[in-house]
């Protein structure tokens, strides 16, 4: 007998088996709000100039592919701990920071839940909504999943996250998102993020701080004013920072993992284990997308060629969010949908069943997974007023 026999087949990624659908779709008129990638106005999702620009030196400048090491491109590791804690954070000058090079946001979130349980962490909270992926990986590695209130009536609802939290036991990992919640595009105030930050410290909660659209809702330098109040108020944390989306480096797995701690002997005792664990799974990080990040941002030409591309790109899905709420708030009679106007980022949920998304995929051709989250920037200025009208019927 097969040893693989005792296996039952998984059934497919519903993300990925959406946009098969989608693809196969022969109607001319139809409506991508599933993926999860940034797109122009041409429905491409380019390769940024500032990227191509240094991946071309960075290739031109390269003599070997021996590894870098466990922490990878250790430039890139500044560049992105300047990002997160800033320049001037009295952590890093006395040793109390740690950052690696790691594949993607997925692996930063590997190794901060596997350093979870390296602590003895037994559960996980994630909020109400969120990613898919969190509590995959978080079932991945043998832990508990527990949820917390997030949203409520398209607005933070503080009350109901704390209230969840309250209950958390001393150990217990947490996953807050940092700017751009996925799938809601709801964000906590700076207040919130200091309370957060209170009780974090005062239950003794374990925190990963997920920062994966770095510049997407209000500008690079105020997009981490929450994260870092969360952490001054909090005293140790753990971040896991992607460059997919705010520099287009999808394919490039290109992620950094950081920790924050309150002494230099425990970050000493944590990058041994973030090495270790690192050694067992990838081994030695991916090196290209990190070269280019740090030829980026270490050169003041490439870097505001940059900004600018960033600056474009968040305009535009300020622009979108704020067409399609005019829209569905004309088209509906009702201020409900008002609130997207407020959140931020790539994405926000519509109020649908899932089996509104079915009859929504199949009688008017609008794709969006059954949680009827949208990828606002999947959005083309053209479609919107009839897009609006299809949704309205569901609204």
């Amino acid at each position: 007998m097969s040893h693989f026999s005792v296996l039952s087949t998984l059934p497919p990624d519903t993300l990925l088996g959406l946009m098969t659908a989608f693809r196969a779709d022969p109607r001319p008129d139809k409506f991508d709000l599933g993926v999860g990638v940034y797109k122009d106005l041409a429905g491409e999702t380019p390769i940024l100039s500032a990227v191509k620009k240094a991946e071309a030196r960075l290739i031109d400048a390269q003599t070997t592919k021996v590894y870098e090491g466990p922490r990878g491109n250790t430039d890139f590791c500044a560049h992105i701990e300047d990002f997160v804690f800033g320049k001037a954070h009295p952590a890093r000058a006395e040793g109390r920071t740690t950052s690696f090079t790691v594949p993607g946001g997925c692996g930063a979130l590997y190794s901060g839940i596997s350093l979870m349980k390296r602590t003895g962490t037994k559960r996980v909270w994630v909020s109400k909504p969120t990613w898919p992926n969190h509590p995959n990986v978080v079932k991945s590695l043998g832990l508990e999943v527990k949820d917390y209130a997030y949203a409520r009536d398209g607005e933070f609802y503080r009350l109901g996250m704390m209230a969840d939290l309250s209950e958390a036991q001393p150990g217990d990992g947490v996953i807050i998102q940092g700017p751009c919640h996925n799938p809601t595009g709801i964000d906590p105030t700076l207040e919130d993020w200091k309370e957060l930050g209170k009780l974090a410290k005062e239950k003794g909660l374990l925190v990963l701080l997920d920062v994966a659209y770095h510049g997407f809702a209000q500008s690079l330098d105020r997009d981490m004013d929450g994260v870092r109040a969360f952490m001054d108020e909090a005293g140790e944390a753990m971040i896991a920072y992607s460059c997919s989306k705010n520099l287009g480096l999808y394919r490039e797995r290109t992620g950094c993992f950081l920790v924050l701690g309150e002494t230099k002997d425990g970050i000493d005792a944590v990058t041994t284990h973030i090495a270790d664990n690192g050694r067992a799974t990838w081994s030695m990080p991916p090196a290209h997308g990190a070269g280019i990040v740090a030829t980026v941002l270490g050169d003041a030409q490439l870097r505001a060629e940059w900004e600018t591309e960033l600056n474009a790109m968040r305009t535009r899905m300020k622009g979108l969010r704020e067409d399609l709420s005019d829209a569905l708030v004309k088209a509906t009679g009702s201020n409900a949908l008002a609130a997207l106007k407020s959140q931020n980022g790539m994405f926000s949920r519509l109020p649908v069943t899932a089996a509104q998304t079915v009859e929504l995929r199949e009688k008017h051709g609008v794709y969006m997974p059954a949680s009827g989250r949208i990828n606002i920037a999947g959005l083309n200025p053209k479609d919107i007023p009839a897009l609006s009208k299809i949704l309205a019927g569901y609204l």
